[in-house]
């Protein structure tokens, strides 16, 4: 080995390994072919080397010898063997031993290049995969991914594969696939499997990762890995990460894999540094972009301010901060004062006042350079001589320790604005002028007045009628929502109190409605109790925006008092007539009886008989007046005409109404037309019989002797309908709206007419007692018709 190991230095891949690197299973091999030798075995029955040849040939691809290299190495180790043992005292090797020698190092080296062509094969697709796919990705985190996939397929037995990199003083989990490391998880360098790589820069294998003292991070113990193969990324003496691999199906990795993975790994970590330097490289030049356009943003807004400075119409001065000289004006400022800007540059800024201002100019320059920004007006001369007043609005910039360096005015000429201020203050005189013209007006107006502003809602005034029906003097500025709040209480006619919102003047302010005549009541501080009537308006201007909002307020207490009192006579005298009416039947049905009796009797003369006929006529009309006088006064006080419905047939109670009515007119035509239907329903036939019998007398009244009277019967469904007609002198049609109103007579009755005014509105009374509704038409054409609707429940 000695011998050999002086001659293969002259190697170049050689030159750098060390004795045990170079030596590496070659004496081994030696060994394995002496005792071979010893043997002599008979022909075709030798072992071979075993593994050292291949294992051999994995190294050297690995330290970057190359084929022809490798063969050498065995060539040269034949050389020095054979020379040696013919050395050796003249010995000459027998036939048989030199022709095993040969055999087995030839068939050392066939197993040497063959592992070498298969190992190199393959590492070679592996890193023109690696470098595909790093030229599919821009960026770290589009390659790294890829390489850990071809890592997987290309080892089969590689489960979890991973790359972490160097960030500040520890390493960072950049890429991972499989399970057993997490994304962006961190490990300190110098601690652990991952970190003591990085510290020895040397690669480690350990066989069980989750019990071996040198994986220190739980989450590779935890991970059920086996296996476990760490490689140091190193590129020029610096540590760029680590790279990592797994099995969890075995302990062990063939030497072909982790050569195949060093490999990888080293052409990985090449593509990492270029990948990185790119990143770094664009990184810069984007920096150096936006460098860029924020120049040319500041170029381009120093652009703006200048051609702002010259475009803008009010003036702009810059004054330098010693001798208070103008150090630059603008277009606007110079054509105020009468000059052209190149005039008024490193003049000083006095010669733009007027002699007569210039006295306090010190004053407002003592106070700009005390504080960031200062107002004034003062007093400013043109060229020709010409006076107008200035607005100055001056800020001060100083330098880094504080020092005023120079200031900044905007300069505005406000005569205009002084002649606006006059104009103003005049038409406020004259507003005032009209408002209190406005209020003695109010004053005397016999209704309470106040007006309201919009959108605040806020009272701007109120007429002295306001305070004395309120109870409370009048505060401008008081919001319309606290008129509803003490010191009094604002409620609606039933009691209710009202809601701000409810106001009519904020309704009228909000939704613009018109209100009038709203009845409300005030409890005042007092403890009285006011009664008014309110009606508001919004006040718009030319474009409809309402602007304001007027309320009136109108004192109908007394009145209202008064119409309280009224309605209690009425409903006394009303009780009075139910009385009177309820206790006359007692002595009126006596009369009748005593007349009836008279009738019958055959022993009464004829002049007397007629005298009898006539007191019975008479009492008879009194009996139905106080009917009608009983059912008037139930229908007003008790709620309405009491009505008992019971099945029945309307046909019936038509008829027999019709029967009567020929009965006590019998010089008069009635005729009754029923029409096909049925007229089976609940009916109350007591009042549905009064409903014939005061629409049929009502038609034979007001009709001419000689004219018929129809009653028509018809039914419509869930209805019946009955009609009453007859021809004649229509009705007048200002009484039509108030046909049913009680105590309503009309002008034109026939003979043994007129009567209380009540025969209409009881119909009508008992008609929507039933649910139904009653019609009227007339016209001198077709006459006068009464038309009946009656639901059948």
């Amino acid at each position: 080995m000695e011998a050999w190991e002086a001659e293969v230095r002259a190697i170049p891949a050689a030159q750098a390994l060390s004795r045990p690197a170079l030596h590496d299973g070659l004496p081994r091999l030696l060994e394995g072919v002496a005792s071979r030798i010893r043997q002599r075995p008979q022909a075709g029955v030798a072992s071979g080397p075993g593994a050292i040849p291949d294992l051999h040939a994995l190294e050297r691809l690995g330290e970057g010898f190359n084929l022809h290299q490798v063969v050498t190495e065995y060539r040269l180790l034949r050389g020095c063997v054979l020379r040696l043992w013919a050395a050796r005292g003249g010995a000459t090797p027998y036939p048989e031993e030199e022709r095993v020698f040969h055999e087995a190092m030839d068939e050392a080296v066939a197993a040497s290049v063959s592992r070498y062509t298969l190992a190199r094969e393959r590492t070679l697709q592996a890193l023109d995969r690696i470098s595909t796919a790093a030229l599919g990705s821009d960026d770290v985190a589009g390659f790294l991914p890829r390489l850990l996939q071809v890592l997987r397929e290309t080892v089969a037995a590689v489960d979890m594969a991973g790359v972490l990199l160097k960030d500040g003083d520890s390493l960072r989990v950049a890429s991972v696939v499989g399970e057993g490391l997490k994304a962006g998880a961190r490990v300190p360098e110098g601690e652990g499997f991952v970190g003591t790589i990085a510290a020895t820069r040397q690669p480690l294998l350990v066989h069980e990762a989750g019990s071996d003292a040198r994986v220190g991070e739980p989450v590779l113990r935890e991970a059920g890995l086996r296996a476990l193969y760490g490689v140091p990324l190193v590129l020029d003496s610096e540590v760029l990460g680590v790279a990592l691999m797994g099995s969890r199906a075995s302990s062990e990795l063939s030497e072909a894999d982790l050569l195949l993975f060093r490999a990888m790994a080293a052409r990985a970590t090449a593509l990492l540094a270029q990948a990185q330097a790119h990143a770094r490289e664009r990184a810069a030049r984007a920096e150096a972009e936006a460098s860029l356009a924020r120049l040319r943003e500041s170029e381009a807004g120093l652009r703006r301010w200048e051609e702002v400075f010259t475009r803008l119409g009010v003036g702009v001065v810059v004054v330098s901060a010693e001798d208070n000289t103008l150090r630059d004006v603008n277009p606007a400022f110079a054509r105020m004062h009468g000059y052209t800007p190149e005039e008024l540059r490193g003049r000083p800024l006095e010669d733009t006042f007027a002699p007569e201002a210039r006295g306090v100019l010190h004053r407002h320059v003592s106070a700009a350079h005390s504080k960031s920004s200062h107002e004034y007006e003062s007093l400013h001369i043109r060229k020709d001589g010409s006076r107008f007043p200035a607005f100055s609005h001056v800020t001060s910039f100083r330098d880094a320790s504080g020092r005023v360096v120079q200031r900044v005015a905007t300069v505005l000429d406000i005569t205009q604005r002084r002649a606006v201020e006059t104009d103003r203050q005049r038409l406020l005189a004259a507003i005032e002028a009209e408002r209190a013209r406005l209020a003695s007006v109010l004053d005397q107006m016999p209704a309470g007045v106040f007006i309201a502003e919009a959108p605040s809602g806020r009272l701007l005034m109120a007429s002295r009628n306001v305070e004395a029906i309120t109870g409370r003097p009048f505060a401008p500025s008081t919001l319309v929502e606290d008129f509803a709040r003490a010191p009094y209480t604002v409620l609606h006619p039933d009691g209710r109190r009202y809601e701000p919102g409810e106001l009519p003047l904020f309704r009228s302010l909000r939704q613009g409605e018109e209100v009038r005549s709203e009845e409300l009541l005030i409890e005042r501080e007092d403890g009285q109790r006011v009664t008014v009537l309110v009606s508001s308006a919004p006040i718009r201007d030319r474009e409809g925006t309402i602007v304001a909002a007027v309320a009136t307020m109108v004192d109908i207490t007394e009145r209202r008092r008064a119409q309280e009192a009224a309605l209690q006579a009425a409903r006394f005298g009303e009780r009075l007539i139910a009385i009177v009416s309820h206790d006359l039947r007692n002595p009126l049905n006596a009369i009748q009886l005593s007349a009836t009796q008279l009738l019958h009797s055959e022993a009464l003369p004829e002049r007397e008989r007629r005298l009898v006929t006539r007191l019975a006529r008479a009492s008879d009309r009194m009996k139905r007046m106080i009917s009608e006088l009983l059912d008037f006064t139930r229908g007003r006080l008790g709620g309405g005409i009491p009505i008992q419905r019971v099945p029945g047939d309307l046909r019936a109670v038509v008829r027999q109404g019709v029967e009567e009515l020929e009965a006590a007119w019998p010089e008069r035509s009635l005729t009754l037309q029923v029409a096909p239907g049925r007229y089976e329903g609940e009916w109350d036939a007591d009042r549905l019989l009064q409903v014939v019998s005061n629409l049929g007398g009502n038609a034979l009244q007001y009709s001419p002797p000689d004219a018929p009277v129809t009653f028509h019967l018809s039914d419509v469904g869930e209805a019946v309908v009955l009609e009453v007609h007859n021809a004649g002198e229509p009705i007048a049609e200002d009484m039509l709206p108030r046909l049913f109103d009680p105590f309503r007579r009309g002008t034109t009755a026939g003979p043994g007419g007129g009567g209380l005014g009540l025969g209409l509105y009881i119909v009508e009374q008992v008609v929507k007692g039933h649910g139904g509704r009653i019609e009227v038409s007339s016209t001198a054409e077709a006459g006068t018709t009464f038309q009946v609707k009656l639901p059948r429940a």
